[in-house]
């Protein structure tokens, strides 16, 4: 079970004009204007409506853990509410290709010359947490993930921040349950951070936006860095938008060349 919520937030990641950009770094050390917790609940709820309907972006990605730290740069495209596709490069040479739609992951391994297609029911059962497009969405679009607003949550007592979490305690009562925490921004137009802690197997992941940019009246995530933390696992990502364009229609295929075999 933890190396699969690991193998989940991998998979997610890999599979995610001009613009007006701000830095999100400085500190906050100022005392915030209240905020009540359904001004707090209507904004994240405001922020998931929020997306363009196309979506086409190139990512610089870093990832280490404790054997190795490698960079490659990915090209990623989305229809909002439909698919999601990627194409992975390591020095400029694309490795492999994948797309996520309604209900299947597929992935074709340029480098193997083979190709796998998977339910995501299915892969949400192998992996032992939910796996599903829509969080590949929230992700690359700064959405609140894993928030409903029809659940119940708590809201910090802190004047320097605005901070909502799904239990009152840093980890849940029940071991088999996941706490979400929200911090928003001071400007309340986007989220600052999202933790998420996973009791059953002592895992943090925590998501840290450090800038944001502004693209046809939309504010989409410009820098992120990811960490996952376990007892046996530390991993670090960051995920940089080079390009980024939300007006071009986009039609998102994926191609499996006739000699290419499952692989094993």
């Amino acid at each position: 079970m933890l190396n699969k919520s690991i193998l989940a937030l991998v998979v997610l990641v890999l599979t995610v004009s001009c613009a007006k950009q701000w830095s999100d770094t400085d500190s906050m050390t100022a005392k915030l204007p209240k905020l009540k917790q359904k001004e707090f609940l209507a904004k994240l709820d405001s922020i998931a409506e929020i997306a363009p309907k196309y979506m086409y972006t190139k990512l610089k990605v870093s990832f280490k853990d404790e054997e190795r730290k490698i960079s490659f740069k990915t090209t990623l495209k989305a229809v909002n509410d439909s698919a999601i596709t990627a194409i992975v490069s390591f020095a400029r040479i694309p490795v492999f290709s994948a797309l996520v739609d309604r209900s299947n992951l597929t992935v074709v391994n340029k480098k193997d010359k083979c190709y796998t297609i998977q339910k995501l029911e299915d892969l949400t059962s192998e992996l032992g947490v939910s796996f599903q497009r829509s969080a590949v969405e929230e992700l690359i679009y700064g959405h609140a993930l894993g928030f409903s607003a029809d659940k119940k949550y708590y809201m910090k007592n802190d004047p320097f921040s605005y901070t909502l979490s799904s239990h009152r305690k840093s980890y849940a009562r029940k071991k088999n349950e996941i706490v979400y925490t929200y911090q928003l921004h001071e400007n309340k137009k986007h989220l600052s951070s999202i933790k998420i802690s996973v009791p059953m197997d002592s895992t943090d992941i925590e998501i840290n936006y450090l800038s944001w940019q502004e693209s046809q009246n939309y504010t989409l995530p410009k820098k992120v860095d990811i960490s996952v933390k376990n007892p046996k696992l530390s991993v670090q990502i960051s995920l940089e938008y080079t390009r980024l364009d939300v007006v071009t229609p986009e039609a998102l295929f994926l191609t499996i060349p006739e000699k290419y075999e499952k692989c094993n």
